[in-house]
């Protein structure tokens, strides 16, 4: 399994599967805790050099900050 479907496999079960998508409303700690580990995912395997998770840190210039 190539290090981009990892990437990926990940990020979707940080979020939740389906549930991210048809949840209307979370609570302020939970969705906390959901943005958290889903930015902390995505910066760390950035940092790793994994160029799919660098060109999404180049996505959200508000977010992440690179060097």
């Amino acid at each position: 399994m190539s290090k981009n479907v990892e990437f990926i496999d990940k990020l979707c079960e940080l979020m939740g599967g389906d549930n991210f998508f048809y949840c209307d409303g979370y609570d302020q700690d939970e969705l906390f805790e959901l943005q958290d580990s889903i930015a902390n995912h995505i910066a760390k395997n950035a940092n790793e050099g994994l160029g799919l998770a660098k060109y999404m840190v180049d996505k959200f210039p508000s977010t992440f900050q690179t060097a």
